[in-house]
């Protein structure tokens, strides 16, 4: 068994964009917004259960509903991550509006998460879905801004390795 180590600082990468051409980890092609300084990142894929009871059986029953997917981290930003460039029209539009603009806008964003870097066989989950959760946040022990980050995913995620 071999762990995926993230140590090198550039391994666990995030890029979000507007259109699924723009967040393409695996060619390099990336126009959209690689959100940086990353302080942790979690992917759930939780299967929901639906649990009967019925008057022949000692035990529950079980089937699985739909996943709820979603990804959340906490990064560092700054200015240009968080309320974006402004210069329009940028390459990607999560470059011009930032994280709050995308979140405020609603707008559906493409994702793509490398787990181990842009090299060779790394593995990337793909899908969509809309921003939520920021609540940035500074204080006297930590003076620079922190937020937490949702991505309500939409569907499904999409597994693949950079070629």
């Amino acid at each position: 068994m071999s762990v995926i180590n993230v140590s090198a600082g550039n391994e666990a990468v995030l890029v979000l964009a507007d259109a699924v051409a723009n967040a393409n980890v695996a060619t390099g092609a990336v126009t959209g917004l690689i959100v940086p300084q990353m302080q942790d990142i979690t992917i759930n894929n939780s299967t929901g259960i639906f649990r009967f009871k019925t008057l022949d059986n000692t035990a529950e029953s079980a089937v699985t509903t739909p996943a709820t997917n979603q990804i959340s981290l906490n990064a560092v930003v700054d200015a240009t991550s968080f309320f974006g460039a402004g210069n329009s029209p940028a390459a990607d539009k999560l470059i011009e509006d930032g994280l709050f603009g995308a979140s405020k806008a609603k707008t559906r964003v493409y994702f793509q998460v490398a787990f181990d870097g842009r090299d060779s066989g790394s593995k990337i989950f793909t899908g969509s879905g809309f921003i939520s959760g920021l609540a940035p946040t500074v204080n006297m022990d930590s003076p620079v801004w922190i937020t937490p980050v949702t991505i309500e995913v939409d569907g499904d995620f999409t597994e693949s390795a950079v070629a």
